[in-house]
């Protein structure tokens, strides 16, 4: 385990360090949630199931993206990332 974390802090990319930003973020959501609960009728238990159910994406592309990393070199392998998610975005908006 020592050696995964070891790894990942070694040898960040531009996905690696995007699913740890949002699963911090899912994290910090669920404990201060856990502590001062949605009023009745409010959508934020909804919003946060949600970014739970999808957090498969994130998920699966961290797994991917540290597979990758064994094979390519990372910083050669975080440009790549970022040329086609820079692509994607701008495609998309």
């Amino acid at each position: 385990m020592k050696s995964f974390f070891n790894h990942l802090i070694r040898k960040p990319t531009f996905i690696s360090v995007l699913a740890a930003l949002y699963f911090v973020y899912l994290i910090f959501g669920i404990v201060y949630k856990w502590f001062y609960p949605p009023k009745i009728g409010s959508s934020y238990k909804m919003v946060l199931e949600t970014l739970l159910i999808f957090s498969i994406v994130p998920l699966g592309l961290f797994i991917i993206d540290r597979l990758l990393v064994l094979k390519i070199n990372n910083i050669k392998l975080a440009i790549i990332e970022t040329i086609i998610f820079g692509a994607f975005f701008l495609y998309l908006y």
